[in-house]
């Protein structure tokens, strides 16, 4: 589901503003930022003997988010700066204000606002306050008369949620050429669009559901698509639309759908939260661009020349010098407990690969990504893969460097596979299963789903169903009744059945139907589903050796990522870990004896427990 929450898109331009509130006296005026007190212990943990020290937690934070996070300590110190020339003052009161406001807006008490804050985010009330609405109030007073919020943006974003849409199919392919080709057949031919999308379409959540997306609405997507998909006529082919990543895209057009009967008054509070929300990102990036034009800044960080010339220092703005040291504090108090959650890991993988010699080289994490650009991406005109394309993905997906991203997330992987590879084993009977599932006979079925609660509604359009037992009526049912919102707006169109597919009673059920039949009422993974048999795809490929060697890698590749995870799994579950940030503690070896202690009491006749 879709967050609207404001924290979940401040985020990535999140200002840490700690001092809006403070006037700049003598000591704001001293030529270098003093690092604020962060209590924690040198030792910060303690993997099977070997420990984790401060320095080396404080290292990684500023490696993972140094870079970032000095970006936003230069934008609060300029802010700070304009707040204390202009004599702006965000107050408690303004905050407290605006944090009722917002929890009201989401049908959220204050405290059940700020309780859920902190489940879903890991963030308090103090750092939202902090880190969220003390930026957009002071934000909002620096930008002004840009924060004004008309009646006209108010319905441009309900138009955007509620008002008409285009239900439309769509066909993602990956060069111009292939797209041209496909689009004159579409045109002499545009009954087979679901058919091509599901065998043609490079877009993997559409694919199965013969190219069927959500509606667009006007305002919810990329306006050259909004201007061409409403521009359709029910049944029309769209002209070709090249898309970012060398895709090309093809619409048609199913059916034009009337706007949602929704009360604007009763949405009124998160239509606003959302357009301010987006004119605070935006004011906040002019804001600080003019001041940026009147400052005078130097990044120092991540320059080794400048570094080692003044040393200690990150940054200096107008003249003022921002510690290294408090940079890291800032970075160790933001990121300190996750970072170290996520170090305690590699190194409990690291201490394995150790004992059994095993050494990840610069060569095998090349290869690795390389393997990874060739399975996810199109290849180049010249046939190599894209590898770039793929760095710069997986980098901005994460937000991280280069070599962040080879020494903490393909290392890691390089190393499970590794240690885990030799209980990874292809069976006969595998490949069997695998032909089956992949290349074996499917079954087409149409497909309602209910919540598990409620089996009375289930049982009654099963009822409706079989009183008139046509794909049309089912397809009805289906798109009133059913919970699954894919298979709703599919009208009951789910991908074809086959066996071995992790789906036993799914498949059997199935499997035993004739074209034009209806299942009784089945449970699966708790909820109730009913099947309406449309027919048999018979098997393209009929001899199991010429897929057979495909067949072997790809059950290799799904074993050995079950082993990997399970490898980890006992890896971690067998480590000696105190974790001192947390408060964490667990000693296997210990928590056997005392087991061990517990049966030899309990066989003894020794009460277990002290007897008061």
């Amino acid at each position: 589901m879709q967050k609207n929450h404001l924290f979940f898109v401040w985020q990535p331009f999140i200002l840490f503003i700690l001092f809006l509130s403070l006037n700049l006296n003598a000591e704001a005026q001293q030529k270098e930022l003093l690092p604020a007190v962060l209590e924690m212990p040198e030792v910060v943990a303690e993997v099977n003997g070997d420990k984790i020290m401060k320095t080396d937690l404080a290292a990684e934070c500023l490696r993972l988010h140094g870079t970032e996070e000095l970006k936003d300590l230069v934008k609060k110190f300029l802010i700070q700066l304009e707040c204390s020339r202009l004599n702006i003052v965000v107050t408690q009161q303004e905050i407290n204000n605006e944090v009722e406001r917002m929890a009201k807006a989401f049908k959220f008490s204050t405290q059940d606002w700020l309780d859920l804050l902190e489940k879903e985010r890991g963030m308090t009330a103090e750092m939202y306050m902090e880190d969220i609405i003390q930026p957009i109030l002071a934000i909002g007073k620096l930008a002004g008369v840009r924060m004004n919020i008309t009646e006209e943006e108010i319905q441009r974003e309900m138009n955007a949620r509620y008002g008409a849409a285009v239900q439309v199919r769509q066909i993602v392919l990956g060069s111009r050429k292939d797209a041209e080709k496909v689009w004159v057949d579409l045109n002499a031919n545009p009954e087979s669009f679901p058919s091509v999308a599901k065998n043609r379409s490079l877009d993997p959540a559409s694919q199965p559901y013969g190219g069927l997306i959500h509606p667009i609405r006007q305002g919810s997507v990329n306006p050259e698509i909004e201007k061409i998909v409403f521009g359709l006529k029910s049944g029309e082919i769209s002209p070709i639309v090249e898309w970012p990543a060398g895709q090309f895209l093809i619409f048609r057009c199913e059916q034009h759908l009337q706007p949602q009967n929704v009360d604007k008054e009763k949405v009124r509070e998160q239509l606003v939260t959302k357009i301010r929300d987006m004119k605070t990102r935006s004011a906040a990036e002019d804001v600080f661009r003019e001041l940026q034009s009147r400052a005078q800044i130097e990044i120092i960080f991540g320059n080794s020349a400048r570094m080692a010339q003044v040393p200690g220092v990150v940054a200096v703005v107008n003249g003022q010098s921002i510690s290294q040291k408090y940079l890291a504090e800032i970075c160790l108090k933001r990121y300190g407990k996750p970072v170290l959650s996520d170090i305690i890991s590699k190194l409990v993988v690291e201490q394995a690969c150790r004992k059994q010699n095993i050494v990840i080289t610069d060569t095998d994490i090349d290869r690795e990504i390389r393997e990874m650009a060739i399975k996810y991406l199109p290849l180049q005109q010249n046939g190599s893969p894209n590898i770039e394309l793929w760095m710069k993905m997986k980098t901005e997906e994460s937000r991280t460097t280069p070599n962040v991203y080879r020494t903490n997330t393909v290392w890691p992987v390089l190393a499970l596979k590794r240690l885990s590879r030799p209980f990874v084993q292809v069976t006969e009977e595998d490949i069997q299963r695998g032909f089956e599932s992949n290349f074996g006979k499917k079954i087409r079925c149409l497909a309602i789903v209910f919540d598990p609660k409620d089996q009375r509604r289930a049982q009654e359009v099963w009822e409706m169903a079989n009183r008139n037992r046509t794909s049309e009526n089912f397809k009805n049912l289906a798109e009133k009744y059913s919970m699954d919102p894919e298979s709703r707006i599919a009208r009951g169109v789910i991908p074809p059945i086959s066996r071995y597919s992790g789906q036993p009673t799914l498949e059997n059920e199935a499997f035993g139907l004739l074209p034009n039949e209806l299942s009784q009422l089945i449970q699966v993974d708790e909820n109730w589903v009913i099947l309406y048999c449309l027919g048999y795809e018979e098997p393209s490929i009929t001899n199991i050796n010429d897929v057979k060697a495909d067949l072997v890698a790809d059950i290799f590749e799904k074993k050995q990522n079950i082993a990997v995870e399970k490898f980890y799994e006992n890896l971690f579950n067998q480590a000696a870990i105190d974790n001192y940030l947390t408060g964490e503690s667990r000693n296997p070896e210990i928590e056997k004896a005392i087991r061990e202690t517990e049966k030899t009491k309990q066989a003894t006749g020794i009460p277990t427990t002290p007897v008061h």
